[in-house]
């Protein structure tokens, strides 16, 4: 079957769309650019704002017009992004559009990559193996993060922060071509209900599912912390050792992410919830220890926790994946985007606040108490759908 090809395809667009070099340093960059930390993570914050707004429309795009089309143009606006990023390094104000078509990018790509991995294994009568697909695929994404840092430990010994930017425009590039060759499953029928309708419809399957509710508000405060601890992360390392040497400690978080995900496989036996409580508590404990010890060792103590990383999101996307309802799958993967890209832009803004009004340090604190408030949630589902 073509259909097949796909398999090969995610894992090729998972390791080339994670390169993004100056994704380390990214709160760095913005962060020398406009003098604030507030300010650079309120870049992020601007972006889920935008992609919340843009995932209602996006997700019905896709559920209408088709995910390979959705990816392509996905692909595009990343490019584009990348581009007004790199050109804000003399013109600051090109941070705004710049966070825009980023999170338009990402918009498109919420929800649709999940819907064409899930509906290309059903189309291959294999929709039980939906979790072993997706984590060999995200483990190709760790590479590509971690070839993303090994780029620009090279870059920022030699060059400056500017130069990054740049060469994350070039890597942009690739994806493109990816998306154009992936073949759009024949499960996947086109309704004729118009957007607004279609909208509703699975909006009304969201609120009626009670456990959809719960799993969706504990993944996006899960994922909203994640997302501003791994940009942050990088400020605090910055303030241990060398510009280039953060970006050592993230190649050693993506080789253990690598490796979480190419592992995560073998621990569905013990039951999605299980797995989710252990990770969580798991990350809580590294990040504790990593911050009181506070020297040289922290970024690169800190970084192993992403073992946990892969089994987490792959238990969390499998959950996700079975409440959801099929003729509206990325629709409502996108309404479930949206309430979280709310909640990451105020946890965004939020810890930017608290590290220019204390430290860096402190902010990764409050986001380790935010942690421990996660893995609660979890056991309490454990408890209840065990």
């Amino acid at each position: 079957m073509e259909i097949r090809r796909n398999i090969f395809l995610f894992k090729l667009y998972y390791l080339f769309y994670e390169i993004w070099p100056l994704s380390v340093l990214a709160v760095v960059f913005f962060q020398q650019i406009t003098g604030s930390y507030a300010l650079a993570l309120g870049v992020f914050s601007i972006a889920s704002i935008v992609q919340s707004l843009a995932e209602i429309p996006t997700g019905v795009f896709s559920d209408k017009i088709g995910r390979k089309k959705t990816l392509v143009l996905s692909s595009v606006l990343s490019v584009l992004a990348f581009l007004m990023f790199a050109l804000a390094g003399a013109h600051k104000y090109l941070l705004i559009p710049g966070a825009i078509l980023w999170a338009l990018s990402d918009a498109f790509a919420s929800g649709t990559d999940d819907a064409l991995m899930y509906e290309t294994m059903e189309e291959l009568n294999k929709p039980d193996e939906y979790d072993i697909l997706y984590a060999r695929s995200k483990t190709f994404g760790q590479v590509g993060l971690a070839t993303g840092a090994l780029v620009a430990a090279f870059t920022t010994y030699f060059y400056s922060l500017n130069v990054l930017a740049w060469v994350s425009v070039i890597f942009g590039i690739f994806p493109i071509f990816i998306c154009l060759r992936f073949v759009e499953p024949k499960k996947h029928t086109v309704e004729d209900n118009t957007s607004v309708k279609h909208f509703v419809i699975a909006m009304k399957s969201f609120v009626k599912n009670k456990k959809l509710r719960i799993l969706a508000t504990i993944q996006m405060l899960n994922r909203a912390v994640s997302f501003t601890s791994y940009r942050i992360e990088g400020a605090y390392y910055n303030t241990l050792i060398s510009t280039w040497a953060v970006n050592v400690a993230r190649i050693i978080k993506q080789v253990c992410g690598a490796i979480g995900f190419s592992i995560a496989p073998y621990f569905r036996k013990f039951g999605f919830y299980r797995i989710l409580v252990v990770s969580t508590i798991g990350v809580a404990a590294i990040k504790t220890i990593a911050v009181t010890l506070n020297n040289v060792i922290t970024p690169f103590f800190q970084s192993s926790g992403n073992l946990l990383w892969g089994p987490c999101r792959t238990a969390e996307s499998a959950l996700l994946q079975q409440e959801l309802s099929p003729k509206q799958r990325a629709t409502m993967g996108s309404i479930v985007s949206l309430m979280g890209g709310i909640l990451s832009a105020a946890i965004y803004w939020g810890i930017g606040i608290i590290a220019d009004m204390t430290s860096v340090w402190f902010a990764i604190v409050v986001i380790i108490f935010c942690n421990l408030l996660i893995s609660g949630g979890y056991y309490l589902m454990l408890k209840k759908y065990k």
